[in-house]
This record gives C-alpha cells, structure tokens and sequence, in this order.
C-alpha cells in the first residue's frame, strides 16, 4: 500500500526522512513537498493535492499537524482508493497550546506578523522538540525553517488560526487514526477530543512525544501506524 504523507507547517519533507525510512519497505511511504508560495491556504492546498492522489492502487493520508485539515478535507470527497486516514499531533479545528487558556484563533492579527524567523532556534527546538532535541534535529530544524518563505510561515500559521474542518471530518467514510503525542507543547488535548466528537469512531494511539512526534519517535510511530493498517 501507498503511504502519502502531508507534511507539518515547514510544507516539506526533510523533517519526514526518518519516518519514511521506518515505513519502508512495507510501504510505498512518500512525502508531497507544498509549493513555497504564500497565496496557497488550506483550500488551495486542498486543490493541489488532490489531483496527485494516487488514481490506480490503494493508499492511506497521513497528516502531519499543520496538514491535518488538508487531509480530512481531502478524506471527505472520498476518493476512490483511499483506505485509511491517519492525523499525527493535528487538529481538525484551530488548536489551544497546553500552556494557554486560549486557542490561535483568539490572537490579535498582530500576532501573526511577528517576525516568526528571527524566533531562536532554541525556542523552537524546545517547542517541538522538547527533550528529544538534538544537534541532528536541530539542525534538520534550521534547514527546514531557512528555506521557508516569511510570507508562507504567516499564511499557514493564520490558516491554522482559522480552521475548523470538523464538519468535513463528519464525513470520512474510512478508518481513521489519531497519533496523539503526550508530550505535545503545541497542541493540546483538546484537538482529539474535537476530533473524537466529530468522528466517535476514530481510534487513538497515544506516544510519549513532542509536536514532532514523527521526527522522535520516527520508529515507534512507524509501527503503530502499520500494526493499525493491518488491522484495517
């Protein structure tokens, strides 16, 4: 079976090589790269992607946080070879961190003009990365983010603000999966329990992990998510 994943807020597939590799060789696993452009928001990704679903063979989506929605969106119009949905530390509406009382969507507008690339990497690292940092991972951060468009960072992160996908999440028709990270400073779990509401019969598989869950715990998610598929 095909395995596509959709990547997180970088848009790319860099920070994905490990799980990739950890998916292989029992699946075709493969990373579609988002276009470095800043007019493209949740529905134009949606449209983008939808055309390079796989036509002839069977495969899962799995959405990586920022592509969550992207994923249940695409889900919902229930292409014709899809078999499963998995949704990696995501959310099918705009997220609260745990460490706030409020979610993305209640910032101001300003918020999201901050100049979010002078952010130190330490900081991001601690975000996303929280104890499983390391140097490689680090510095796979750096490059993903230094490759980042400024315009697209700000689009994405104000698309996340605005989301709320939970009524496309209502009608997938196929086995869906939620990875939820227990470590997660990002996301909170609030995000599954909208999801589990939205759709009562998604199953949850919990791992001690950051937001990164898929670049931490690359092998252990890997697993998981192919010990679920088989069960399919």
């Amino acid at each position: 079976m095909r395995c596509l994943v959709l990547p997180g807020l970088d848009g790319g597939g860099a920070l994905l090589a490990d799980f990739l590799d950890a998916m292989r060789p029992r699946f075709d696993a493969r990373t579609l790269v988002y276009p470095n452009d800043p007019a493209l928001g949740y529905d134009e990704l949606v449209d983008w992607v939808w055309p390079q679903l796989p036509a002839h063979e069977p495969f899962a989506l799995i959405g990586e946080s920022f592509s969550g929605p992207v994923a249940i969106r695409l889900a919902a119009r229930r292409p014709p070879h899809l078999q499963a949905l998995v949704l990696c530390a995501s959310f099918a509406r705009a997220p609260r961190p745990p460490w706030s009382p409020l979610g993305l969507a209640s910032l101001p507008a300003w918020m999201h003009a901050l100049p979010l690339r002078q952010v130190p990497l330490a900081a991001v690292a601690r975000a996303t990365l929280g104890r499983w940092s390391t140097a490689q991972r680090r510095q796979r951060l750096r490059a993903a983010l230094d490759v980042l468009h400024p315009a697209v960072l700000r689009k994405r992160l104000g698309e996340i603000a605005r989301v709320d996908a939970r009524a496309a999440l209502a009608e997938v028709a196929v086995p869906t999966l939620y990875l939820r990270a227990t470590a997660d400073r990002l996301v909170s779990h609030d995000s599954w329990d909208e999801i589990r509401r939205a759709r009562p019969h998604t199953e949850c598989i919990a791992l001690d992990a950051p937001h990164f869950l898929l670049q931490a715990r690359a092998g252990e998610a890997a697993a998981q998510i192919a010990r679920w598929l088989d069960r399919c």
